[in-house]
């Protein structure tokens, strides 16, 4: 396959969570195998899996929070990207006990907002949790398939807005989506990446039409919800530019277009929207000039510090810059990988 002595490179170098998920991933390597199970052994000693085990409660909530950089939603976000599987006790009980969650539960970290996000249809506390249950395939429950409702509703909404002026008023200054619009955050995005279930040809040929208009749109200012007189913040991290010129980018840049450009190719869009094949295909020149390996000194905190929107950082630290390599090189295979699937 292409790219073969960067992924032996990967394999035989890299953390235990790349060399884990670009077997199972990419490679699609049986997860019951000596070497995966090893793999699983050391993912569990990984420092920051330790710190996260640290968390958790005696029912398996992570933290006290739901929402934030320190919560049961970065938690299990970050034990799902670094490659933990989910029959993993530490896991398992964690997926449990969101699933399980009163609503007050659902209020911390995030207040009466996630309500008002999810009445306004933005996308607030019941499709973050159904989005964190999807990052490790749990979407069989009534209230995941009901917010992929919301989220294919979310994108289909895109498509009655042909300009700003149909999406936005203002409003003390501010740019507020208009009364009665649905507009997609990170989280439909999210859901709808790491969900299979709903996919019929009819349903994603609606989503590539979403996209494109998404597209057509780009770039899209910064926005506020309103409700009453209270200005909210929507989960818009990403989801303002879906036609960024890699070559202008900087480092904040391209944490957002590696988070995004991944879960486009996840959903399965990417082959039928000309924009973002040309930005898979300006990834794959970079991996070439780089002889397989993305050799671009990224560094911000974004890549860092693991939250409800940021981290991407699998490696140990980037102190050394063979380790940055790997895992942007890791995260270039990956976009490859499903946008070509």
């Amino acid at each position: 396959m292409p790219f073969d002595a960067a992924i032996d490179e990967l394999l035989n170098r890299a953390c235990p969570s790349i060399r884990y998920r670009l077997r199972a991933e990419i490679l699609n390597q049986p997860r019951g195998s000596a070497e995966m199970h090893r793999l699983q052994a050391e993912i569990l000693g990984d420092g920051v899996v330790k710190e996260v085990a640290g968390w958790q409660q005696p029912d398996g909530w992570l933290a006290w929070n739901f929402h934030g950089s320190m919560s049961t939603e970065c938690g299990i976000r970050l034990l799902c990207e670094k490659g933990m599987e989910r029959d993993q006790p530490l896991l398992s009980r964690a997926l449990h006990a969101l699933a399980g969650a009163d609503p007050i539960r659902l209020t911390r970290g995030i207040g009466r907002v996630g309500g008002l996000l999810d009445d306004l249809g933005l996308g607030g506390s019941q499709m973050i949790r159904a989005a964190v249950l999807a990052y490790s395939g749990v979407e069989n429950l009534p209230g995941v398939q009901a917010q992929i409702e919301r989220a294919l509703a979310g994108f289909a909404a895109v498509l009655d807005v042909h300009s700003e002026a149909d999406l936005f008023d203002v409003y003390r200054g501010k740019r507020v989506i208009r009364p009665g619009v649905a507009w997609p955050s990170l989280y439909h995005l999210r859901l709808l990446a790491y969900t299979r279930a709903w996919r019929t040809p009819h349903r994603l040929d609606g989503l590539v039409q979403s996209v494109q208009r998404l597209v057509e749109l780009s770039p899209v200012p910064e926005y506020n919800a309103r409700h009453g007189s209270q200005l909210i913040a929507p989960a818009s991290f990403c989801m303002h530019d879906f036609r960024p010129v890699l070559a202008e980018l900087d480092a904040a840049g391209w944490m957002m277009e590696f988070q995004r450009l991944e879960l486009l190719a996840r959903l399965g869009v990417v082959s039928r929207v000309a924009a973002l094949q040309n930005q898979v295909a300006a990834l794959e020149e970079i991996l070439e000039a780089g002889d397989g390996l993305f050799r671009l000194k990224l560094n911000h905190a974004y890549f860092k510090q693991w939250g409800a929107y940021t981290g991407l950082m699998l490696e140990s630290d980037w102190r050394e810059a063979q380790r940055r390599m790997y895992d942007l090189t890791f995260r270039s295979l990956l976009i490859l990988h499903y946008a070509r699937s």
